[in-house]
């Protein structure tokens, strides 16, 4: 399985732009899914084929998600140029969740998605910590408790099976 590396965050946007470590300070490698990976690298190779075209106009900050022309509203702005959150939260997202037909929700919810999402799976609350950077498990069951009882009779049926059998 791939993995991705979470090293940076954008600190300020502006000429230049800003970047610093994490929070804490730790950087983080998260496994991604083969079906992530491809999404990635088909967006990579049209990322590419905007530097290649526009070399005198990008600046190649390496990041994942950057700047292209239909994002350039400010006469500083650049190619490669870190998104504003604004845009990003606002304006891309919207178009996504609109087009998914999905509820509206925040960029950011997005992360709380993706926490409850794995949660209600099954996956390991110290797992999920660690994807979304938590210092410890506490922060996680703290903010996510609400997802965690439903998993109280999965645990109670499991424990049956293993003592009695087919769960009888």
């Amino acid at each position: 399985m791939d993995k991705v590396l979470i090293d940076r965050q954008l600190v300020k946007c502006g000429r230049p732009p800003v970047f610093g470590p994490i929070k804490r300070g730790r950087a983080r490698t998260l496994s991604i899914s083969p079906a992530t990976v491809q999404l990635l690298r088909e967006h990579r190779q049209s990322q590419n084929e905007l530097k290649l075209k526009n070399r005198q106009y990008y600046r190649d900050l390496g990041l994942v998600f950057a700047k292209e022309w239909v994002q350039l509203g400010a006469a500083h702005a650049r190619l490669g140029d870190p998104l504003q959150a604004n845009n990003l939260g606002q304006r891309e997202f919207k178009k996504i969740t609109e087009a998914a037909k999905v509820r509206k929700i925040k960029f950011h919810g997005l992360r709380h998605t993706c926490a409850t999402l794995l949660l209600r799976a099954g996956i390991p609350v110290y797992v999920v910590a660690q994807r979304l950077g938590h210092k410890g498990i506490e922060i996680t069951i703290n903010v996510y408790a609400h997802v965690l009882p439903d998993q109280q009779e999965d645990a109670a049926n499991a424990l049956g099976d293993l003592l009695h059998g087919s769960g009888n």
